[in-house]
């Protein structure tokens, strides 16, 4: 009834856990698909094993074609009507699917579900809480009505196959932020939503395109969103050349305010990153800078993540999983 798409490349150091975590679903009747994208470490090794472990694993080896052609071929290759998205480095708790799949059979309207996270460090301490995504229809239709994109956490994600090949599937003229820009066509299919609890351990490393790449991907997410107002609008999308022109033509204070608080945000994920590896004192450092770039962002995001009740119970659940549901 599910097909998991899990891309993979050089995922050698935790991409167990990541299958494990999935063979150890509630839920049972579902076919986890592994595309290695041309791994060079002991990633085939590790997948070829849990293969003999349990039928419903399978490989497809890819030639290093990058994240968007990886994961498409995993879902043109996929037999069930749901995708589910699963990251090689990320953990998915028990009943993920089993929530996902009756909250679907529930709400047949809804074309694409997700969960909340807890960011987990490369070591695998629980971190914070991220909520993220619509919780209801109202919220859904709000966030179209404001020209904002229902944007959910993408290896939490569960698709209809038949809307996802009907947009077109994962665009690779987007090198970064392919998740939002899916998201952004999807939407004016069906409604999306997010189960508002953490069903997914969401790993946060040095390593992640958006850690690496963070500026660029900035630039390619305000692209996305002006092209999704265009659709809402009923306009022709803007292309590159043209959005580019467009973002220039804004007055200096404009695009002075936008990079300051594009600044705001980097120290904000900076700060995690540090502070996950228990590195206090940068850790501290960069977020105060993001504090002090972009207080109306940090702030508010700090205590929702780290600090409100909410965040503080699921980290106490947690450090002892025997509780969690």
């Amino acid at each position: 009834m599910i097909s998991i798409v899990m891309a993979a490349y050089n995922a050698s150091e935790y991409i167990a856990l990541a299958i494990e975590s999935i063979l150890n679903q509630t839920f049972s009747e579902f076919e986890l698909i592994v595309i290695d994208d041309g791994s060079t470490d002991n990633t085939v090794k590790i997948v070829e094993h849990y293969i003999e472990l349990d039928q419903r694993v399978r490989l497809i080896q890819n030639n290093h074609t990058g994240v968007c052609h990886a994961r498409n071929t995993g879902i043109q290759s996929s037999k069930y009507s749901w995708i589910a998205i699963m990251d090689a480095d990320d953990i998915s708790l028990p009943q993920r699917l089993e929530k996902q799949i009756n909250a679907a059979k529930a709400n047949p309207e809804v074309v694409a579900w997700g969960t909340y996270v807890q960011h987990m460090s490369s070591t695998g301490d629980i971190l914070s809480l991220q909520k993220q995504g619509p919780i209801s229809q109202e919220e859904y239709h709000s966030l179209m009505n404001d020209g904002e994109i229902p944007f959910i956490i993408h290896p939490t994600t569960m698709m209809k196959k038949d809307v996802f090949l009907k947009v077109g599937a994962y665009d690779s003229q987007f090198p970064l932020a392919q998740d939002l820009e899916l998201m952004s066509r999807m939407a004016h299919q069906g409604i999306i939503i997010a189960i508002p609890e953490p069903l997914v351990w969401y790993r946060v490393h040095s390593q992640s395109a958006s850690m690496q790449k963070f500026f660029s991907q900035q630039f390619f997410t305000r692209w996305i969103i002006a092209r999704h107002q265009a659709r809402l609008a009923g306009t022709g999308l803007p292309e590159l050349n043209q959005f580019i022109a467009e973002e220039k033509k804004q007055s200096i204070l404009l695009r002075l305010a936008q990079q300051i608080g594009i600044v705001g945000r980097f120290n904000y994920r900076m700060a995690g990153l540090l502070l996950a590896n228990k590195q206090y004192l940068q850790g501290g450092f960069y977020l105060c800078m993001a504090i002090v770039f972009h207080p109306s962002y940090s702030l508010p995001r700090l205590w929702k993540q780290r600090f409100s009740q909410e965040a503080r119970r699921y980290l106490q659940q947690s450090q002892n999983p025997g509780e969690i549901r």
